[in-house]
Formats: structure tokens, C-alpha cells, sequence
């Protein structure tokens, strides 16, 4: 809630800082008061927080809604005072004036009371007996050998826990361990604060952490069973898919060492094309040309040579008469990637 701060408001009507309402005075040029949202949002929260708390649904056709809803909160507040609890039931005022007789009228009966509890039951003439008619034998002999849970300690027999979850709590290093009755520790099971995963190891026999990674990986410090197979620390894998015997071994035995293969042969096939084998790097190269009755022509081979050409064959597509052809036909290599060829006929390059 707050009082209206607009800039036409009184200032300090109703004391420091109390701002009020005016209605304006036209001959002083003094403007009313000015209502704006703040204020009326105010006004209307506070009222229907009294009626909703009363548990009255808002109704704007009702009108005293704010009359029932205080009415009902003081009647109800009115009760509780009337009200009180004694050993479950409700009894009123009256009750209590009766009990107040039965107990002599002590005005300071509540004094009394705390007197008496403040000895903690040092007055108790037979502490056991007392005990005993409380039914707490039993308790107090198992507390006996209790677990003090503020600074730890040793329990005799077995634990068993009927919650969800038992919880080993701090940032240090936190042990679940299993130990022989000389104390030598038999297994170690635990996860640093930012470590890399959950480790478990064999305590005093060794053979380092078996580790359970956050990523979901898996690390032995050694080698890792399934059945009678193995996987060493290297990588090597052992079993009866092997014969009997490591990966690496089987390899040896059943494949050409690296390098005994020769290198695929290559080629591109058509018209003009070529072939290359890939143990000796021999390149045959094959092509025909594409028009008719010309004197000289150089080409471009299908597949430059690497290192040099050797020779060039050709041949013609039809017979040749020596009387009637102007030229001989030939066909030489111009440098690695063309061959010069004449009249009309197919070549092959060699290289």
C-alpha cells in the first residue's frame, strides 16, 4: 500500500511525508488531485487481499464482501483465543477454570512446573525404575553400543538401511572400503571431487585402479577376461577365434608381411586411353584420330608420361597406295604429352 504521489497531490497533509488529496481551487490556480493506475491498483489489492484471505470467491455484485471478509477473519481469530488444546480435545475458558481450582490456585503454577524440569530429573529418586515404567530398557541398553553419529565410530554386526540411498558426503577423497580384522585393507571403491571416473582397486594385493570413466570408457590396469579370451594392455587379443593364440601372432602366420603386395594396375578405357601397371609403372597408351585426309596433326596423348615416352607404333585405317598417296604415314612422340601422326590412321605409345 502507499499514499497517492502523484505531482498534484497535498504534499504532507497528514504530516511529514503523508501526502493527501485536494479538491483544487480554481481562483489560486491550484489543480485537484489527479488519480493514476499505482494508486488504484494499491487500493484494490489491499481490499481483495482481506476478502480472498477469508476465503471469499470475488463477486462485483456484492457489496460487502470487505464487511464479511473482516467480520469472518475476527470471528475466527476470536475462536483460536477461546481455544485450546489439552490432550487433544478442545475445551473453552471455563474448562480452564476448573483445572485452575483442581490445581490449587497457584499463581504461579507455570513457575513451579519449570522449577521442577529444570533439575532434568536429578530429583528422580530410582532412576532404573523410572525407566523401566517408561518401556525404555530395551532403548537404553542399545544405546549403550550406539553409533555416536557426531564423531563416528564402530558398530558391532550387520547395517542394514531400509532408505534409497547411503551418502558419503564432502569434497575430499571419500573411501568405501572393505578391511581384514588386522585392518589391512582388502578393497578400496571411491571418486575424487573432479576426477576422472570411479575407481576400484584390490587395497594391499595391488594391481593398480580399475577405473570407471565419465565419458562411459572403461580402463583395467592390466588385461581384461571374457571366458577364456583376453585383451592385453597393448591392444593384443587373445583366444580360441586365433587358434589358441595372440592377434598379432595369427596375422603373422596367415598374411604377407606389409609390403609383399604389388600396387594395383590402373586404366582408363575407350577410344583414346591408356593402361599403366602398377608394379612397373609402364604406361600403354592407345588412341585414333578423329578426321580424315590430312597431311599432319599432333595430339594430345590421353595421360602425359611421367618420365619419358619410349616409341610410338601407328597404323592406318585402310590400305595404302603407294602410287596414288601423296605421303607416308608415321606417328612420333613431340615430347611427353603429344604425338605428331600422319594420314589417316590409329597410334599406340608405349612409355
Amino acid at each position: 500500500m502507499h499514499r497517492i504521489d502523484t505531482s498534484t497531490a497535498q504534499k504532507d497533509k497528514f504530516g511529514q511525508g503523508k501526502n493527501g488529496f485536494t479538491n483544487g481551487d480554481p481562483t489560486t490556480g491550484t489543480p485537484s488531485t489527479k488519480l493514476n493506475s499505482d494508486i488504484c491498483d494499491a487500493l484494490q489489492e489491499e481490499v481483495c487481499t482481506v476478502i480472498e484471505r477469508a476465503g471469499i470467491r470475488l463477486n462485483k455484485s456484492q457489496h460487502d464482501q470487505l464487511y464479511q471478509a473482516v467480520k469472518q477473519l475476527s470471528e475466527a481469530e476470536a475462536n483460536k483465543a477461546k481455544l485450546v488444546l489439552v490432550d487433544g480435545s478442545t475445551v473453552d475458558l471455563n474448562t480452564l477454570n476448573k483445572l485452575a481450582k483442581a490445581l490449587g490456585n497457584d499463581a504461579k503454577f507455570s513457575e513451579t512446573v519449570i522449577n521442577l524440569l529444570n533439575q532434568n530429573g536429578a530429583d528422580i529418586p530410582d532412576k532404573n525404575l523410572f525407566i523401566k515404567n517408561l518401556g525404555l530398557t530395551e532403548t537404553v541398553d542399545c544405546a549403550k553400543n550406539a553409533l555416536d553419529k557426531r564423531t563416528g565410530g564402530t558398530v558391532n554386526g550387520d547395517i542394514m538401511s531400509q532408505g534409497g540411498q547411503i551418502t558419503l558426503k564432502g569434497d575430499g577423497r571419500k573411501h568405501l572400503g572393505i578391511h581384514n580384522q588386522d585392518d589391512s585393507v582388502r578393497m578400496w571403491l571411491y571418486k575424487d571431487k573432479g576426477g576422472d571416473g570411479v575407481r576400484l582397486n584390490n587395497g594391499n594385493d595391488g594391481g593398480g585402479d580399475y577405473i570407471f570413466h565419465k565419458d562411459g570408457g572403461f580402463r583395467a590396469p592390466s588385461s581384461i577376461y571374457a571366458g577364456a579370451a583376453r585383451i592385453a594392455a597393448d591392444g593384443n587379443i587373445y583366444g580360441s577365434m586365433w587358434g589358441n593364440q595372440w592377434l598379432d601372432a595369427y596375422l603373422k602366420k596367415t598374411f604377407q608381411p606389409k609390403g609383399a603386395y604389388g600396387k594395383a594396375n590402373t586404366a582408363k578405357l575407350g577410344v583414346n586411353g591408356w593402361f599403366k601397371c602398377g608394379d612397373t609403372g609402364l604406361i600403354i597408351q592407345w588412341g585414333k584420330t578423329d578426321s580424315e585426309n590430312f597431311d599432319r596433326k599432333i595430339l594430345p596423348l590421353p595421360l602425359p608420361f611421367p618420365n619419358e615416352g619410349l616409341w610410338a607404333l601407328g597404323w592406318v585405317a585402310e590400305a595404302i597406295g603407294m602410287g596414288e598417296d601423296l605421303c607416308s604415314h608415321s606417328a612420333g612422340l613431340v615430347d611427353k604429352a603429344h604425338i605428331k601422326v600422319t594420314t589417316d590412321y590409329n597410334w599406340m605409345p608405349p612409355g
